[in-house]
């Protein structure tokens, strides 16, 4: 075996191979360090994640102009399109709960994104119901915009329900009990788009802005989701990427993968010296310096490697490991409501399920509920929705998690969704290009 004497000094440590080895390596390690600083900062899994930069709205801003746009034109249309096609014939749906937020209201940005580019078939086959959700709809600002029923197809109000039920919905606004009356308004909107006999139900979020072809993609998505051939609970447009990191659950996996890694090298380095020591036996060269000696494996197994992975994990588990564009299968760390689509089916199923429940979040109701009836959940990957909410309609949001002076409403954030652009009549993104 080839001999290695510890070096006593730094400029003695530079004239070995291991020196030189690991000062080069050390070199490469910057570089990497500086390249993942400009290539990962939109990755909230990665430690190079930049809050600055990743929020920046790009896209989203694109098609909060277009909607608006879009919302001026329909304030100076009077009338509805008369071919459209109600309930029962309807392919979709579309049903969007809101209530008025302190300051910017976005119901009408959320609306103008899902209606701009629609072909005219496509719309006529939408069924867009708005549930006002107030006991007084005179108090959103929104009640008497033109626009209101010229684009939808259904204005929901609370006028036709029981008094008792009326009722305790007025309490519940007085007490500002908000997570029982966005479970109610939930659920109501689910049983009105229900009992319209569309084929499909999309549940949109009033603070939501959509990307341009997302009728399209959705129902192309929804036939791959129902090709699985197994029972799932709805398909995901949203869906924020910052739980979608190396989870703690999982750390036995990851050891195991390093710790062989590791070993996988220091197996190769020890394999190719031995063939080196027999190519010098074989030819003599007996005083040749060993290039592949022990501080060789040393430097490069237990150091290099190491850092290696280290590196490897600080990047980003969604860096590293990128989803495809497609429909996946998300039943954890998805997050939030801002855009399920359900079957009638499967609707049918959970209007019960949130029903039994007095207190919670929507989200978190149906999770727990698909976990125990073993049901699956899909998401389209890249998202077809952005979260442009500034603040949350259930009240304050400011508190101790909404790290980086953001609101935690701010933080629900795709920031794959920025990367879209538009390009002539079809909208693009970076992670497809030389896909079908």
């Amino acid at each position: 075996m080839c001999a290695f004497n510890l070096p006593t000094s730094l400029s003695r440590l530079l004239t070995t191979i291991p020196g030189r080895t690991l000062l080069i390596f050390l070199f490469l390690y910057l570089l990497l360090g500086q390249y993942c600083r400009y290539a990962f900062y939109r990755d909230p899994t990665s430690a190079f994640f930049d809050p600055s930069r990743a929020y920046e709205h790009i896209y989203s801003l694109q098609r909060q102009r277009q909607a608006d746009t879009f919302i001026q034109a329909a304030n100076g249309t009077s009338a509805r399109n008369g071919s459209r096609v109600n309930g029962p014939g309807a392919t979709m749906c579309l049903g969007i709960a809101t209530v008025e937020r302190p300051g910017e209201q976005y119901v009408h940005l959320a609306l103008g994104s899902l209606m701009a580019g629609l072909t005219e078939d496509e719309r006529n086959h939408l069924y867009a119901v708005i549930l006002i959700g107030h006991t007084d709809p005179e108090r959103h600002p929104i009640y008497h915009e033109p626009w209101l029923e010229t684009l939808s197809d259904k204005v929901l109000t609370y006028d036709a329900l029981p008094k008792e039920q009326f009722e305790l919905l007025l309490q519940w606004e007085q007490e500002k009990d908000y997570r029982r009356k966005a479970i109610f308004d939930y659920t109501h909107l689910l049983e009105t788009c229900l009992r319209s006999g569309a084929a499909w139900i999309a549940m949109i979020e009033d603070d939501t802005i959509a990307v341009a072809e997302w009728y399209p993609r959705t129902l192309a998505a929804l036939d791959v989701a129902s090709s699985k051939g197994f029972e799932w609970l709805y398909l995901r447009l949203f869906f924020t990427e910052q739980f979608l990191g190396w989870n703690r659950e999982s750390w036995p996996t990851y050891l195991l993968a390093s710790l062989s890694t590791v070993l996988g090298v220091a197996t190769a380095l020890l394999a190719l010296q031995r063939i080196q020591l027999r190519y010098y036996r074989h030819h003599h060269h007996h005083g040749a310096s060993c290039i592949i000696s022990n501080g060789t494996i040393f430097t490069l197994s237990l150091i290099c490697t190491p850092a290696f992975i280290l590196l490897y994990f600080l990047a980003g588990k969604l860096s590293m490991r990128p989803l495809l564009p497609g429909v996946h299968e998300m039943p954890n760390y998805g997050c939030c409501a801002q855009g399920l689509v359900f079957s009638p089916a499967s609707a049918a199923r959970a209007v019960p399920k949130l029903k039994e429940k007095e207190l919670g979040f929507v989200d978190m109701i149906l999770e727990e509920w698909a976990n125990e009836a073993n049901l699956a959940r899909f998401a389209v990957v890249p998202s077809l929705l952005q979260h442009i909410g500034g603040r949350s309609s259930k009240g304050d949001d400011f508190s101790a998690a909404a790290a980086t002076m953001m609101s935690v409403a701010e933080k629900i954030f795709n920031f794959g969704f920025e990367l879209y652009e538009e390009r002539g009549n079809r909208v693009g993104h970076p992670s497809t290009r030389g896909l079908a």
